[in-house]
């Protein structure tokens, strides 16, 4: 029967396989293993002994927090450019500048942006809507930039933030109080730099010479 050959074949594997003696898979002139190298428990100490040994050395690792600005050893400034966290704009009279035209939203290519319009108040007459809600998945953002190239009011940027953690996910969805907050930190409420001619977050572009 089929079944029976190919029993007997892997009886005849096996046997063969316990067969072969440990030395077998040493290179020509290496020597073989004694007794006590077999066990393997000599070379785990020495192993451990030399990790342990490390302990008692002076350290040349830096501890990188982030919080020591002087030191470009500790805080890394981004290059001119790049694109780290998103924070929204005020106008001069300190509203959000933002109308809510949801372009940023269409043009996002990870759907993460999610705006809800309303009316803005008597006081602001320069526009029909302002978002009521704006939130941004920092999770699903792949940090493209293309809110920032959509948006027609310039309310919407990516600054130099990069290195932002959270415990939790809900942590990482940031509301429209959120973002404004990130531009007053940043110093960048009132910044204008639409489409980043010269690659400088928050700066105002020169006016070009005629």
């Amino acid at each position: 029967m089929a079944g029976g050959h190919g029993h007997e074949a892997h009886a005849a594997v096996s046997s063969s396989a316990s067969a072969i003696p440990v030395g077998a898979f040493l290179a020509p002139g290496d020597p073989e293993l004694t007794w006590v190298e077999k066990l393997y428990l000599p070379e785990i100490a020495k192993g451990m002994a030399n990790t342990f040994s490390h302990l008692f050395k002076k350290t040349f690792t830096i501890d990188y927090d982030g919080t020591q600005r002087d030191d470009p050893r500790k805080f890394h400034v981004p290059s001119a450019g790049y694109r780290g966290e998103h924070y929204l704009k005020k106008d001069e009279q300190g509203q959000v500048k933002c109308v809510a035209c949801f372009m940023c939203a269409a043009a996002c290519p990870a759907e993460c942006i999610h705006i809800e319009a309303t009316a803005v108040p008597p006081e602001c007459s320069d526009r029909e809507r302002m978002p009521a809600r704006f939130e941004i998945d920092m999770l699903r953002c792949i940090y493209c930039g293309m809110c920032e190239e959509a948006c027609p009011v310039d309310a919407i940027a990516l600054g130099p933030t990069y290195n932002m953690v959270s415990g939790t996910r809900e942590a990482k969805v940031y509301d429209r109080d959120k973002l404004l907050q990130s531009g007053e930190e940043l110093g960048l409420s009132l910044s204008k730099h639409q489409y980043r001619p010269d690659g400088i977050p928050g700066h105002v572009p020169e006016p070009k010479a005629h």
